[in-house]
């Protein structure tokens, strides 16, 4: 017969695995009582006397079966509870009302509640039943006495309980061997699998310990990697900045012609990086070569806009304080629109239809001079 089934009535997998356990316990329970009870009725006949004890037997047979009931509703804890409470009630009753030493062989029934709630139960509810079961015999002691005037006398016990006495030890040595043998196998089962998951454990963090040593060496070789790309991406970046540097300088190039004449060719677009490169290349030349005329050739500028046309009036001004001379070569018609729509004056500045005149003028003026 199962107790329940995997419908998840119980709280935690333990006390699912325990369920059917328990279930053939309470069972055994509930039949060594019934036994106990034709017993008692065998060995004392069908008197008042033997009424204390069937009484007794019915009330543990009772709450097994109720504890069977709540065990297949999920009440494992209460199941439990309810079954050790009967067997502690049912003998506490029946001692107290027999006394000494026709209680003794009853004593023998507490054994199986301090059993059940130590195999089953928190520490607490086992000291609980165990501190009941062992206050029985003082309990006897001191209500029997206490009550023995108000019992009739055809309820007292008769002298000789040797055949009740042996029928509940075998009967309470076969419920210990029930619970032992039902709970035995669940216990190495359970050992078994704590140690099975143990070892695998063990296997799971050597071999996770094992993937982090390698992810960390595969994450320091990568950092490594990582960091050599970094300083090679410096360099990079450094020779690419002092590139720059000689291409600024390259783009605007002052070059001498004559004795005391630079040239100056302007080539493609002028920003404001290339702007300040042209008119520091131009002051330095000219303070380096002594030189009295500077001539900007602006042939190769495709388009002339604001920009482009104060770089040449802030490099003619510059050069005029430093005592040179300007003129402008290589202006297109379509440049000397785009500079007269500008509104852009090229004063204190000559302009020459090319290089070559520009050059042959002043050599000319220089050997007049």
């Amino acid at each position: 017969m199962q107790a329940v089934d995997d419908t998840g009535l119980f709280s935690n997998i333990i006390e699912q695995q325990q369920a059917p356990a328990l279930q053939r316990i309470l069972l055994a329970i509930s039949g060594a009582a019934l036994v106990a009870l034709i017993v008692f009725l065998a060995a004392l006949g069908m008197t008042p006397a033997s009424g204390v004890p069937a009484a007794g037997a019915v009330v543990v047979m009772l709450t097994s079966l109720a504890s069977v009931a709540l065990l297949r509703r999920g009440r494992f804890r209460l199941a439990v509870l309810i079954a050790s409470v009967g067997l502690t009630g049912a003998v506490f009753f029946v001692t107290v009302i027999y006394g000494y030493p026709a209680a003794t062989p009853f004593l023998l029934a507490t054994l199986l509640p301090i059993i059940l709630t130590g195999l089953l139960i928190e520490t607490r509810a086992l000291i609980a039943i165990a501190a009941v079961s062992g206050l029985l015999p003082a309990f006897i002691l001191f209500l029997h006495p206490a009550i023995d005037p108000f019992i009739d006398d055809s309820v007292q016990t008769p002298g000789d309980l040797t055949i009740v006495a042996v029928a509940l030890f075998v009967l309470v040595l076969l419920v210990v061997v029930t619970i032992i043998a039902s709970f035995g196998p669940v216990l190495r089962q359970s050992l078994i699998k704590a140690l099975a998951r143990e070892q695998e454990l063990d296997l799971l963090r050597a071999s996770l310990e094992t993937t982090v040593n390698e992810r960390t060496a595969d994450l320091q070789k990568a950092l490594h990697a990582v960091e050599q790309r970094e300083a090679q991406l410096q360099q990079t970046l450094i020779e690419l900045r002092a590139s720059q540097e000689a291409i600024r300088e390259l783009s605007a190039p002052v070059l001498p012609v004559l004795p005391g004449v630079l040239v100056t060719p302007l080539i493609g677009a002028i920003d404001e990086a290339r702007a300040e490169v042209f008119v520091s290349n131009v002051l330095h030349a000219i303070e380096r070569e002594r030189a009295r005329y500077v001539i900007f050739d602006i042939t190769g500028v495709p388009l002339v806009d604001t920009q482009v046309a104060r770089t040449i009036l802030q490099a003619a001004d510059a050069a005029r304080l430093l005592g040179a001379q300007v003129a402008v070569v290589g202006i297109r018609p379509e440049v000397a629109q785009t500079i007269v729509g500008l509104g852009v004056v090229l004063k204190y500045m000559r302009t020459f239809a090319n290089l070559q005149q520009a050059i042959g003028t002043l050599h000319a003026t220089q050997k007049s001079t």
